[in-house]
């Protein structure tokens, strides 16, 4: 048949709708890898350098939605216990699937969980976790982070998993029914927590109170993870237990070791069960409304398509095109990662507790209350990220920050379980906050800068205010001395002494603090905190060449060692702390010589495989070969790391991926440019991995809506000699501006 224009303008019409729609149901997800980071590293870096410090990812196989109340994984592990994750790839057996609140890629503890086990009562009834270890079979080629499917062969037992932002949703299918069953535990280390079975209303209830760690360690947290569990059958035998003792026709325990209960259905044919589970900080109750509310009917099918859509949409948000299998599944699971935390902490209807020693009840009126902030590792690159890609949610996670303040009556330093911790250094939460600001996000400002400036100047006059992690640690001796001396060994903090590491980053968050005064016109603070931004000299040693450890009378010491890890520097070394003045490389330079000496001691850090990537203060350094105008090498060392650094399979992440941050840089790194300083709304650029990298992105905040990284074919892998913005010649540095603009970012040779 011919075709005439009349017949072929409809037919290209019909071939672009057809494409637009292909482009908008593209599948991301199918590129995510939740097992990475469940193992020990086994990355290239590893290889290359046996005995690094190196460690699990400590990431979990979380179904979840993105900044969820509540993860779902199976459990390996059965306790709330610091730096053990719930689940670790390689282990045989499982005790069931766990609605869990560990903080992803870290070393900190799980809280307010509970454990569902499916099972059959037949013979000996084996309730407790450590006696039920039953082998497993999970469909990796299924897993995703909308959906887990596990079998237990010897059982003929399979469990399929999804959720929403504050429930999950179970099916457990028997293959040879004998008296099936489902046990939950509360998974309580000390022995506290409540359980119930409602019979009238096929329902199962519970509380696990939370305990902090670090400031105030052992004491309550002032909350508890809350559930409701439902079921569409009606069970006819039940009961709980504690320990080792279990009664049936039992409805209630509590304030025992080891609590549970357990439900029993007359299956025979149709052996399928389906469970909802939904959860709260807040209460049981409200656990049953964000239930309702988010899985109103018994549709799994129906819940899972809306979490892979959810996620496929976030996702999208980066459109990446032009790379390998690997690329792409390395990608997209970093961004996974990166998208996990903070946690969402308010219910459907806005409630959720008051932060730290506030035990009102509040609501959060037109924005989502978030916890579980990271801020030593996010501050870095992770927030940013969120910034760009998830730019709603982080601005009601930085109106979080500020309601803690005004709750507590400080900016919490590291915000954990609703509470105040000092876990680690520095004043990051001014840095997000600084960030945000500079960015033009929509907050109150005034209100937050009065917390941010107490921080950098006041001391809790309360001694057991500050022992519960309110305030700058060794605020006084900084603003004394310009520095932290040897002597004061900061003992009312879980990582004690460190005390040229918080110079050097009281240092930046004074920076961070002066840029905010500048926005409000606070001309006084802002001149005197720029000029304690160059406190970092103040631990600078001109004779060793590296940052040092100073006593209070101004000699440093001689326990020195520029490679060595030791207790006046915060995981690391001296040499990689001195790396670290985001806001003054220039004046850095000058510090260690100049330029040249500058270089050749970048090179060498480089070269000699010194820089370690597995833990985040050197995250930075990669990009400082930009500062003095080597952007071929930051193209390279950056590539080098995203290759080396990172990998598929369970190991594939170098160190603990920290609430993401390890996750984001690799987004970043990818992507072609990177936050060296939050806070200065610049960006250094290295060179994207793929050809094209397309930021869609969200109008209210990027009136430009998309931002193109175009490189040229062939070379994504190599380096570049040149980069136009918008067809205009650039230097390697772009501004957040420019991204709110849009427009296209182009890599070439020449």
């Amino acid at each position: 048949m011919k075709l005439n224009r009349n017949h072929l303008l409809p037919f290209f019409l019909l071939i672009t709708f057809l494409s637009c729609k292909q482009q908008e149901h593209k599948n991301y997800i199918q590129y995510v890898d939740p097992l990475i980071g469940t193992a020990l590293a086994n990355t290239e870096s590893v290889k290359l350098r046996p005995g690094d410090r190196v460690n699990n990812g400590q990431t979990i196989p979380a179904v979840t939605a993105p900044f969820g109340m509540t993860q779902w994984t199976p459990q390996t592990q059965p306790t709330e216990t610091k730096c053990i994750a719930p689940f670790y790839f390689g282990t045989v057996a499982v005790q069931g699937f766990r609605a869990t609140h560990w903080l992803s890629g870290s070393c900190v503890q799980d809280y307010g969980s509970f454990t569902v086990f499916p099972t059959n009562i037949d013979g000996d009834f084996r309730f407790l976790p450590n006696q039920r270890n039953v082998l497993y079979l999970m469909d990796n080629e299924a897993l995703s982070p909308a959906y887990n499917s596990v079998l237990f062969p010897e059982m003929g037992i399979m469990t399929e998993i999804t959720a929403t932002k504050r429930a999950g949703f179970f099916k457990f299918s028997w293959l040879d029914p004998k008296n099936p069953t489902i046990i939950i535990d509360v998974n309580s280390d000390e022995g506290e927590g409540y359980i119930k079975i409602d019979v009238e209303n096929q329902e199962i209830v519970g509380y696990n109170p939370v305990h902090r760690i670090y400031n105030g360690s052992g004491k309550p947290a002032g909350i508890a993870g809350h559930f409701v569990a439902r079921f569409n059958k009606e069970f006819t035998k039940y009961g709980t237990f504690a320990g080792m003792d279990f009664a049936h026709g039992t409805t209630e325990q509590k304030e025992n070791n080891q609590i549970g209960a357990y439900v029993t259905f007359p299956l025979e044919n149709d052996a399928v069960i389906y469970m909802k589970m939904g959860t709260s900080f807040t209460s049981i109750e409200n656990a049953r409304k964000n239930l309702d509310a988010e899985i109103p009917d018994w549709d799994f099918e129906k819940t899972k398509n809306n979490l892979e859509n959810t996620w496929n949409e976030v996702l999208g948000r980066i459109d990446v095109e032009g790379g390998s299998e690997e690329d792409y599944t390395k990608f997209y699971t970093a961004m996974y990662h990166a998208l996990i935390h903070p946690r969402l902490f308010s219910d459907v209807n806005g409630e959720y507790p008051g932060f730290a020693d506030d035990t009102t009840i509040h609501k959060a009126e037109g924005f989502d209350y978030y916890d579980d902030m990271s801020n030593w590792d996010i501050f870095r690159a992770q927030m940013p990220l969120l910034s760009i890609i998830a730019p709603k949610e982080y601005n009601d996670m930085v109106k979080s920050l500020i309601v803690k303040a005004g709750q507590g009556g400080w900016l919490p330093i590291f915000p954990m379980w609703n509470s105040y911790t000092s876990a680690m250094i520095g004043d990051h939460g001014t840095a997000i906050i600084a960030d945000a600001a500079m960015k033009g996000f929509d907050f109150d400002l005034e209100k937050a800068y009065q917390y941010m400036r107490k921080n950098a100047f006041e001391t809790p006059e309360n001694f057991e205010d500050y022992v519960d992690g309110k305030g700058r640690r060794a605020l006084t001796t900084y603003m004394q001395l310009g520095y932290i001396p040897l002597e004061d060994e900061v003992l009312e903090a879980f990582h004690k002494r460190e005390q040229v590491s918080r110079t050097i980053e009281y240092a930046y968050n004074d920076w961070c603090v002066a840029q905010v005064a500048q926005k409000l016109g606070k001309t006084d603070d802002y001149n005197e905190l720029t000029g304690r931004s160059l406190n970092y000299q103040n631990v600078f040693d001109p004779e060793k060449g590296w940052a040092c450890g100073r006593f209070a009378d101004g000699t440093f010491t001689s326990e020195f060692g520029e490679n060595d890890h030791l207790p006046y520097i915060t995981e690391g070394s001296p040499k990689h702390y001195t790396f670290y003045v985001p806001h003054d490389v220039e004046g850095l330079m000058e510090l260690m010589g100049g330029r040249e000496k500058f270089k050749t001691e970048l090179n060498h850090l480089i070269d000699n495989k010194e820089y370690w990537h597995g833990n985040e203060p050197g995250h930075q350094i990669p990009y400082l070969f930009n500062y003095f105008g080597d952007w071929e090498k930051t193209q390279t060392t950056v590539k080098y790391l995203l290759s080396t650094e990172y990998g598929l399979g369970a190991g594939g992440i170098s160190g603990n991926d920290d609430a993401g941050q390890m996750s984001a840089w690799y987004v970043f790194g990818a992507a072609g440019f990177y936050p060296v300083c939050p806070g200065s709304n610049e960006y250094q650029l290295s060179s994207p991995i793929f050809e094209k990298v397309t930021f869609n992105l969200d109008k209210k905040y990027y009136p430009g809506g998309k931002f193109v990284i175009q490189a040229e074919p062939g070379y994504n892998l190599k380096s570049f000699s040149k980069v136009k913005l918008n067809g205009k010649e650039i230097e390697p540095a772009i501004t957040h501006e420019d991204l709110q603009k849009g427009g296209k970012l182009e890599f070439l040779m020449k």
